[in-house]
């Protein structure tokens, strides 16, 4: 038989078999019949008896219901293990527990084995009597942590408390006096998972259909940016340092226009250091100068961001996002040099700093740097700029331009402390314009991502793998400037090359991701009903192996990508499973496990009979979809 025929029909019969198998515990999931915490693991302890001065094990008897099973200790990679912690008492110290051998299974979500334990085991934990400890009984009180699965669904973590009978015999008579303190539990309570539910048993069902509506009111809002607008101001906001440090870099490059490199040899020079100034005179201006450039963005920023409100309801808008996008793409023609951003050349040397040579001057030059680059900067600065009123956020605003404008600023700061470098910039020439056309490139990928958003969204994250490919192709081997020197003709090639390869790494990496999620945003879902848009919500934990499953097998599958595309898809991490947050959102969408997908329609209602809870192959998965998108 042709092995691929043998694999599919193996395939078949195992599917058939867990349906057979999983029916009822499904069907006991939709009723809300998910065990309890004292149902899933029973925790019993047989009497000890020690003398003073010696140790004993206090054993542990776990009962795991039957289809059930916990997390070994150590547990396979990414689970949350089993773990016992026992409080001492006045001369009694417990320590480490001695966990028994794993039992290695496979289940229906994972490709890997996992470590577990079902049935019943045991767990030794030893206890150490001081020689002063008090004679008689005492209570040791334990609890243990776990995280119960089935062959479908991982409930949340767990708490079950437990006591130990210790009788003392050979000890210190009840009433003496002792310094012995309390001893320590036997383990920290430091977790690499989420904290425990101590009270709380999750139950997976979703509630009733027609039951009361959990939504809550969707008010107007504006929503997050496109694929790649949106992950860069989405970056910024969150204070992601390797954005910043790209928009530094950003601005470092615009120093390679030629609009501004011809002049960073001269404004250095004015700053004296040509006349052999003191270098202390030198760093002043140079300081003062940047500081001009900084003030002079980062105020364009913060305005923009205090005016950004305007764009918040036309955003909900496709024809306003198509406009937006338009712009960006007008915006990019001035650097393939089809117009140009030109003040009178009597204001540019100016404001250049030729005649100010006292320190207010040029820090008035560096406030109107912006006049003197805005030929090759303006567009890009302006794409920045609509990105931030987009966001409407101040202290985004102000980080985002002053990122770039010390990345602007650098060069004269490092030309002012060593001066002697002055003689080794390159010499101005062909070769700016072809860093003019990269900055080309990106404004209009931006600008095509904003335009694929409000037509034709499934079609956006293929923005970027074809603006490096296309790119590559264009700046390495179309564009002819730079191809009269052979260092940089050789240099353009590898960029070109470079970006034909990223192109195409990003474009198989964009082919084999799953579906994407923004983070959720109460006011984002609020725009997505306002838009007209069904929404797809997520709950998901990183402690949950079937989490993982349905993003690598189901969220991966081409039909399920296709059709998410049409909805606005956010992602509520329950990670942090009993935080205030995680137990507000629990509570007001009904969700007692994860993972748990919800579906609503456009008007904001979620359709409670195609909500999937636990793991769902692509196809069912689609039919439900199908259910919302017709």
């Amino acid at each position: 038989m042709n092995p691929l025929t043998d694999r599919l029909r193996r395939t078949v019969i195992a599917a058939l078999a867990c349906t057979l198998v999983l029916a009822p515990v499904a069907r006991a999931q939709q009723m809300g019949e998910i065990p309890t915490k004292d149902e899933l693991l029973k925790v019993s302890v047989a009497p000890l008896t020690v003398a003073a001065g010696a140790s004993g094990d206090a054993v542990l008897t776990l009962t795991i219901l039957s289809g059930w099973h916990v997390n070994a200790n150590p547990p396979a990679p990414d689970m949350i293990p089993t773990k016992v912690t026992l409080k001492g008492d006045a001369g009694i110290t417990s320590k480490a527990p001695a966990y028994p051998e794993p039992k290695k299974t496979k289940l229906s979500f994972s490709e890997d084995e996992l470590l577990v334990w079902d049935g019943t085991t045991t767990i030794q934990v030893p206890v150490t009597i001081a020689a002063t400890a008090t004679n008689g009984a005492h209570t040791l009180h334990g609890v243990v942590d776990f995280q119960s699965c089935n062959d479908q669904v991982c409930l949340p973590p767990m708490k079950v408390p437990f006591t130990v009978a210790l009788t003392v015999t050979g000890g210190a008579a009840p009433g003496a006096a002792t310094t012995t303190t309390p001893a320590p539990s036997a383990e920290p309570t430091s977790e690499r998972g989420p904290p425990a539910a101590d009270t709380t048993t999750a139950s997976m069902a979703a509630p009733e259909a027609g039951g009361p509506d959990t939504t809550g009111g969707h008010a107007s809002a504006p929503p997050v940016g496109g694929d790649i607008g949106g992950r860069l101001s989405g970056a910024l906001a969150g204070g992601a340092f390797g954005w910043f440090f790209a928009l530094f870099v950003g601005g470092l490059a615009l120093n390679l226009t030629p609009c501004v490199f011809p002049m960073l040899g001269i404004t250095v020079s004015v700053f004296g250091a040509r006349r052999k100034e003191p270098p202390a005179k030198v760093m002043s201006h140079a300081i003062a100068y940047v500081l001009g450039i900084c003030l002079t963005y980062s105020v364009l920023g913060v305005i923009a961001a205090l005016t950004g409100g305007l764009f918040g309801a036309a955003l909900q808008n496709a024809w306003v996002n198509v406009a937006l996008g338009a712009l960006f793409v007008v915006l990019a023609l001035s650097m393939f040099g089809l117009y140009e951003f030109q003040p009178p050349a009597s204001l540019m040397t100016r404001l250049g700093g030729s005649d100010n040579s006292s320190l207010l001057g040029i820090f008035a030059s560096g406030l109107a740097v912006g006049v003197i680059a805005a030929p090759c900067v303006g567009p890009f600065v302006v794409a920045v700029l609509a990105l931030i009123a987009q966001k409407g956020n101040v202290l985004f605003g102000f980080q985002t331009m002053f990122a770039m404008s010390i990345g602007l600023g650098f060069p004269y700061l490092f030309l002012a402390l060593f001066s002697n470098l002055l003689q080794s910039l390159p010499r101005s020439g062909d070769w700016m314009l072809w860093v003019k056309q990269v900055f080309g490139v990106l404004m209009v990928a931006i600008g095509l991502n904003y335009v694929l958003n409000g037509l034709q969204p499934g079609w956006a994250p293929w923005v970027m793998p074809a603006a490096l490919l296309l790119g590559g192709v264009y700046l390495g081997f179309v564009s002819s400037h730079g191809s009269k020197k052979p260092a940089f003709r050789a240099f353009r090639a590898v960029a070109g090359i470079g970006g034909i390869i990223a192109g195409l790494i990003a474009g198989d990496a964009l082919m084999r991701e799953g579906v994407r999620f923004s983070p959720y945003d109460e006011h984002a879902v609020q725009a997505a009903f306002a838009s007209g848009r069904p929404v797809m919500m997520d709950f998901s934990a990183s402690w949950c192996l079937p989490c993982h499953e349905l993003e690598q097998n189901t969220f991966t599958h081409g039909g399920v990508k296709n059709l998410a595309s049409r909805f606005a898809t956010f992602k509520v991490d329950l990670t942090r499973y009993d935080a205030p947050e995680s137990q507000a959102l629990r509570s007001k969408f009904g969700v007692t496990g994860v993972p748990e997908v919800l579906f609503f329609t456009p008007d904001g209602k979620e359709v409670r009979n195609v909500r999937v809870i636990g793991f769902l192959a692509p196809e069912p998965f689609l039919q439900r979809m199908h259910q919302i998108v017709r």
